[in-house]
């Protein structure tokens, strides 16, 4: 063997013993295959990633798979002939036929909703349906939205099960079946499935702590109403908004340091200011239903703030005429760095991080951040956002 095929042979064996890539190291090809982003987009607008499942779709996919059980915590359900919706529900009931037990969780405040669509879920056979109170231990709602199928696999995110989140709102959610995200989120089911049998305050089970941060991560809300091994989803937050190094990208329905009638809640408008004064490009997204109402004097002053850009999205009415409570943003997620991404079902106020249920997952070195980056940046360019004006007014945009 000549020195060149020597040569040759010892760089292969460097090749085949060098330590993993970061990628191998971080989990992100364990995440691929798991886990995907899932949209919902308003009809009629340009928006939608073509890389990307829809909800719509994603749902009926999930119930058809469904074996043994259907586990869904939903702040509400809404209905109408001939909605994306009405296929999910069919599905539900054939899966119910099959002997697919089930156990729906809706907020008490929202049960008027859609008397006719709860009633359809109740006759389901197999189907037991419960509403979560929680006034008597808050003034707060059961605001997460997700579903678990057969223990092995679950959906989280905007979408409410409401047939405008699926055809006429931009939503962003998560389809995975990777084991610690759904077990925990059937850990979380469980505990509020028995508050809302009697009322009381369970016995949480005491964790330990992770000794690290993982690539995957759950967290929830409220605290009293959290196993001490699931982090809150406000200090989630906080903890990657400081962490933040270069870029900073939020978008919710609604953002607001005011609770209540008068308290003011710095918490994560803080975690903002300071990630913009060390340097960092920060950019909050909004729905224009924050136009008029008490927080666009904060989101004004945000806007006074070097390397802090706020812009408001506004959806055109569809071509069918006003419809209430849609045409609007109502994703929550947040991309640090392009590289880590928490999505879940709070909008950035107090009550929805202290007072309500609410779900987050965080997602660390992720292909998952990227594509999130990828989704903001198509909103933020798009002809439906505009830079919000501190010296302007603004009428208030109608809602219902």
């Amino acid at each position: 063997m000549n020195s060149r095929s020597l040569f040759l042979l010892f760089v292969a064996c460097l090749a085949l013993n060098a330590p993993r890539s970061a990628h191998a190291q971080t989990g992100i090809q364990r995440q691929a295959p798991s886990t995907q982003l899932v949209q919902s987009i308003p009809a009629e607008t340009d928006l939608a990633d073509p890389s990307l499942p829809f909800a719509k779709d994603v749902w009926v996919n999930l119930i058809q798979g469904a074996k043994t059980s259907v586990d869904a915590a939903e702040f509400y359900v809404t209905s109408r002939a001939g909605s994306a919706l009405e296929p999910v529900l069919a599905e539900l009931e054939k899966a119910g036929a099959r002997g697919v037990k089930m156990r729906f969780l809706l907020s008490s405040k929202m049960l008027d909703q859609d008397p006719v669509s709860v009633a359809r879920i109740r006759r389901i056979s197999g189907a037991e349906v419960r509403s979560l109170d929680l006034m008597g231990v808050s003034r707060g709602i059961l605001h997460a939205k997700y579903f678990v199928v057969d223990g092995r696999e679950a959906f989280l995110g905007s979408q409410n099960f409401d047939w405008r989140a699926l055809e006429h709102i931009h939503e962003l959610g998560v389809r995975t079946a990777d084991p610690r995200i759904v077990s925990r989120l059937a850990e979380l089911f469980a505990i509020d499935w028995r508050f809302a049998q009697n009322g009381k305050l369970p016995d949480l089970p005491v964790q330990p702590p992770p000794t690290a941060r993982p690539d995957v991560e759950l967290v929830a809300s409220p605290p009293f109403l959290t196993p001490k091994g699931i982090r809150p989803g406000v200090d989630a937050l906080v903890e990657l908004l400081g962490q933040a190094k270069q870029t900073v990208r939020a978008q919710m329905l609604t953002y607001s340091p005011i609770s209540g009638q008068d308290h003011y809640w710095p918490v994560l408008d803080n975690a903002l200011r300071a990630a913009a004064v060390r340097g960092v490009k920060v950019r909050l997204m909004v729905s224009d239903w924050v136009l008029g109402g008490r927080a666009l004097p904060h989101l004004k002053a945000l806007t006074l703030i070097p390397n802090l850009e706020v812009k408001v999205v506004s959806i055109p009415e569809a071509k069918e005429g006003h419809i209430p409570f849609a045409r609007t943003i109502h994703s929550k997620y947040l991309v640090v760095d392009g590289t880590q991404l928490a999505l879940g079902t709070s909008n950035w106020e107090e009550s929805y991080f202290m007072e309500s249920r609410n779900v987050e997952l965080i997602f660390r070195d992720s292909p998952l951040a990227n594509q999130a980056t990828g989704i903001f940046d198509r909103l933020w360019t798009s002809h439906y956002a505009f830079t919000l004006d501190p010296l302007k007014t603004y009428e208030k945009r109608k809602v219902d």
